[in-house]
Parts: C-alpha cells; structure tokens; sequence
C-alpha cells in the first residue's frame, strides 16, 4: 500500500546530535580537520557583568554610607560625591571633624567639660589638618589647668599648619603662661625653623620678646641681655620695655627698670603690656599713690581686661591702704563678670593667695567645689592665703586634711609643706623639705632664687635663707631653722 504523495520531499533524519544551546556567557565553535566542537568562554561579557555588579555595589555602598552619616549622624557637610570619589574622601573626614567640633563647643557651653575635651580629641583625630580643633581642644586644655596637653596638641598641629600665625602665637602664648621656656626656646630655635618658618627672623617681635623672656627665666638676666643684643633694633622698641625692665631688675638696676617704663607709657600710653608691668612695678617699689593712679587708667582704658582688673584690686587693696569699698566694688564685678572662665578665677585666686585675701580665697575655694570634690587648686590658693597672714593654724588643718584628699597635687608645692610646718612649730620637718628642695635645684639656681623670694615674701626669711646658703656637699644638722 503506497502513501499518498503530498508534493513535498520526504523528511530525512540525520545522525548527527543538534548544536547545544549557548549562553551569554557561553559559546560553541567548529574548527579543525575533522571539525570539532568545542565551547568558548565568553569572558568579556562575564568581566563586563561583574564590573557593572562592583560599579553597581560600590555606589549602593556609598549611598548607604552617605545615608548613615547625613540621616542617621546628622552630619550636614557630608556630600555623596565625596564618598563616591575616593580622592575626594579626605573631605568627608574633614566634615566628620566639623560636626564634631560644633558639638565639643555646645557641649562647653553647657558646662560639659568632659564631654567637650573628648569630642574635640575626636574632631582632630578625624580632621587633624583642621586648626580651628586643635586650637579649641587646647583652650580647653588650658582652661582646665593641663598646659601640657595643649602644647602637645598644638605641637602636633604644626606638621599641618606650621605657617599659620594663629598656631604660632597660641603655642607661644601657652609656653609662656605655663611656665615652659626651656620647650618654647626649643620651639623659637629648632622644632619651627626644621619646618621652613623662622619666626625669630621676621617683622613681629613678639616672638623675640617671646625668646628674651624665655631666657631670662631659664638661665637669668645676663643672658637674656646678651639675646636682646643679638635683636638689632630690639631695645629700641616700645613694646620690648616690661621685659628689658625685668633685665634691669634681676641685674639690680630697680630706678632705671622703672624709668624705663614710665617713658615707654609716655610713648605708648595705650600698650596694655606697658601699663600692666608699670602698676607692676610701682608696687613692687610700694609707690601706691601711682600704682592707684596708673591702675584706673589701665582699668579705664580696657574695663574688660582681667591684667587691668587684677592690678586694680592689687593697687587698691585694703590690706595696704586701699578704698574698701572701691576694692569690693571691682571684685564683686570680676567674680560676676568672669564666674564661668576657669583661667581669670584662676587668676584672681592667685592674686588673693599672694596679698592674703583670706576671705576672698575661701569664697573660690568654696565655689570650685561644686565643679570638683577636691577643689584644686583653689584649695592651694586658700592655703596659701592663711600663710600670708600669719593664721599657721588654720593652715595646718587645711593641710592635713589636703594631705588626705589631694596627696598627688601636694606634692608638686614642696615650699608650702615648708612654709605650713615651720609655722606649726615642726622645725624639723620644715628642715627636711628644705633639703629636698636644695637637692632638686642644685642645677637651677634661677628657680632657687625665686623659692627663696617666695618664702620672703610670705613672711619665712629664715628657710629663705637656709635655702639659699652656699653648697658644701655635706648635710646640715637638723633644727638649724630655729
């Protein structure tokens, strides 16, 4: 039986397998004798798909990262293109370090100490090229009594700004208000000019006053001289008159010091500094019906100055033959004026230890409690206030008791131990401090000296003079302070 035709070929089946199916990532070719099949890798388009997932994961990272820092920090300089462009990264360091430093300056307002000196720390660590952090994290520094902290922040700041005049003159500054010449002369001579900037070499001589200073209280006025010599022009100067005055002083010229600045304020009757050393010295000569006179006009010419406010309540204490009631006025006026400002209460408290302001000094003492439990050093100021007039005591007391609460601090004011147990009737311990101040300034003649006018002018000629006797390399009998 025959099929019947359709017109069109029979379908023949052929023995040969049918070609795969291929794959975006994936082909088959056919070469060679005999003809093979083999696949081939499409690696372009698998490279092309992972670039593309990479570029796309990338970008979701970063918009991630921007999200997290700009809605859930509340970071508002923190852009997505500078997260997206790894170059431009240092940049959202430097926003993260802004944020931070708005934040370490509420939380000073706030009186949050603490939490501001961390926050900032943060803020430089993230932007340490910002110098507007490091110089607010070492104000707080100094602010709480840790001049050391701030020169070293500043110091690091310097590999980033060491040209910068607001760097210069607040690590000068510092240096010279805690006391540390031998690192500011360091400063002055080698760590700036090893960075391209030799501040003793320019037009501002304030940091050659700066250097002059430095020398005279570390090694004394003969060569502080000679520096001022090396200065050409330098003595000429107005503004270098207070510290060639001190020169004079320490070499025993007191007539020409003084002179030397009553014609530096004639020439220039509104320089602070000038006026400051001038009240200075007229107390120091106890020429107080000038120091009362030069003191108001200071304080007339710059009513918000703590130097002027300072001399004013020096020259008008009561204590001398001041107003009271004018000397009540002002420092009622201070202590309103400047009861949130650690560094002028520091001050005033200073000054009521030095001219036995006992009251004046408790009231302080007794307000930095609620900042701190120990209370220091106003507690110091305190003490040494009761020393000055004479109430050993009283001193006795605060010093036992300081003795338990305030063991670590007591022991950087040897002198006062001095001081406390020569007054108590405890020669011998007296004695024994006085040793071991001897031995800790067998090398430093200036700092003994400065002890020795110290303990002079709290009333104690007696250790003065023991102190300052001449080294014979064997040890004295005990009770020669009686």
């Amino acid at each position: 039986m025959k099929t019947p035709s359709t017109g069109s070929p029979p379908v023949v089946k052929s023995s040969k397998p049918p070609e795969p199916r291929p794959r975006w990532w994936l082909r088959y070719v056919t070469d060679g004798t005999p003809p093979k099949r083999r696949a081939v890798v499409r690696w372009s388009r698998i490279f092309g798909a992972l670039g593309v997932l990479a570029v796309a994961g990338y970008l979701s990272l970063a918009t991630a990262l921007w999200a997290y820092y700009r809605i859930h920090r509340e970071i508002p300089g923190v852009q997505w293109i500078d997260i997206a462009v790894i170059p431009r990264f240092p940049r959202v360091q430097a926003a993260i370090g802004a944020h931070y430093l708005t934040q370490a300056q509420s939380a000073w307002e706030k009186r949050d100490y603490l939490r501001a000196i961390l926050t900032a720390r943060a803020a430089v660590q993230k932007a340490p090229e910002n110098l507007e952090a490091s110089l607010f994290l070492a104000k707080c520094w100094q602010d709480a009594a840790r001049p050391d902290e701030a020169i070293r922040t500043l110091q690091s700041a310097m590999a980033f700004q060491a040209k910068d005049v607001r760097l210069q003159k607040a690590l000068v500054e510092i240096c010279l208000l805690a006391g540390r010449y031998t690192e500011l002369i360091k400063l002055l001579r080698v760590e700036f000019p090893a960075l391209g900037v030799n501040l003793l070499r320019g037009e501002d001589r304030g940091f050659q006053l700066a250097e002059v200073r430095a020398v005279l209280e570390s090694s004394g006025a003969a060569e502080a001289a000679s520096v001022v010599a090396s200065h050409p022009g330098l003595d000429s100067t107005a503004e270098a008159a207070p510290v060639l005055a001190l020169i004079d002083w320490e070499l025993g010229r007191k007539e020409p010091a003084f002179q030397r600045l009553k014609n530096a304020l004639e020439r220039a009757p509104n320089d602070a500094g000038i006026h400051d050393a001038y009240v200075d010295f007229c107390l120091r000569l106890d020429r107080l019906d000038e120091a009362r006179k030069g003191a108001k006009k200071f304080l007339d010419l710059n009513p918000n100055l703590v130097p002027a406010q300072m001399r004013f309540l020096e020259a008008f204490d009561p204590l001398r033959g001041g107003d009271r009631q004018t000397w009540m006025n002002q420092c009622v006026r201070c202590l309103v004026q400047y009861r949130r400002v650690p560094a002028a209460m520091q001050r005033l408290g200073n000054v009521a230890a030095s001219r036995g302001w006992t009251d004046l000094a408790f009231l302080l003492y007794e307000n930095s409690l609620q900042e701190t439990l120990k209370g220091f050093p106003y507690v110091i100021f305190y003490l040494s206030s009761l020393l000055k007039t004479g109430d050993y005591m009283q001193a006795d007391v605060v010093w036992q008791d300081l003795a338990i609460r305030n063991a670590e601090q007591l022991a950087t004011v040897p002198f006062l131990n001095a001081m406390v147990a020569f007054g108590a009737g405890r020669e011998s311990e007296a004695q024994q401090v006085v040793e071991r101040i001897r031995r800790e300034t067998v090398e430093k003649p200036r700092e003994r000296r400065k002890l020795a006018e110290v303990f002079v002018q709290f009333g104690f000629p007696k250790i003065a003079q023991e102190l300052t006797r001449p080294d014979v390399g064997t040890e004295p009998v005990v009770g020669t302070l009686r």
